[in-house]
């Protein structure tokens, strides 16, 4: 009998504190909570993380999405819709034209590309740059422009959750340094331009 007494004690402890916690958090007493300003406070939960990779923001962003809305005539995210390879007189120029404003991107070198789920992709060229355009609509894609002998290829890799990669095949001599490159929007479009 003594047994049951204390896990009997052991119960009205635990109920005890969850009701004393519930009355502090303002949860108990059968009024609202308040946040302190004599207003209800309401429920809210933590944002969930972001599933694109960390990496330091471009200096091209999206428009807000009022704007959107004015440039492309709907607040969908923007779809590219032409590629372009160009010499400059300061290198060569990759152009890429959307339907809205030109999104966000990440950019790296990489020794090899690849696509969905890990596949290798073979592109021409020495060295490889990836572009990864962030918040495009999952159905942007583009067939390979004409590409010209320092720029041999620019080909669509995947687009997974809105991030859609392009790699860009550079020729580069044997043993040279990746070379420089500048990347800028302006409007609804996005110039990769490789320095010779």
């Amino acid at each position: 009998m003594r047994a049951r007494r204390v896990a009997g004690w052991s119960n009205v402890a635990l109920a005890s504190t969850v009701v004393m916690a519930l009355t502090a958090c303002g949860g108990g007493g059968g009024g609202e909570a308040e946040d302190g300003r004599g207003q209800p406070a309401t429920a809210t939960s933590a944002p969930e993380p972001s599933k694109t990779p960390s990496a330091e923001p471009s200096e091209t962003s999206s428009a807000p999405a009022g704007e959107e809305s004015e440039q492309n005539g709907s607040a969908d995210p923007p779809e590219v819709t032409a590629v372009t390879v160009a010499e400059t007189a300061e290198g060569d120029r990759v152009t890429f034209a959307f339907d809205g404003p030109a999104p966000d991107h990440l950019d790296t070198y990489e020794k090899a590309l690849s696509g969905a789920e890990g596949r290798a992709i073979e592109i021409k060229g020495s060295k490889f740059l990836r572009v990864a355009f962030v918040g495009v609509s999952p159905d942007s894609r583009f067939a390979p422009p004409a590409g010209n002998e320092r720029v041999p290829e620019v080909r669509y890799l995947t687009n997974f959750e809105s991030e859609m990669s392009v790699g860009i095949g550079i020729v580069a001599p044997d043993g040279a340094a990746d070379p420089a490159y500048d990347i800028t929007a302006e409007g609804h479009q996005v110039f990769v331009d490789i320095k010779d």
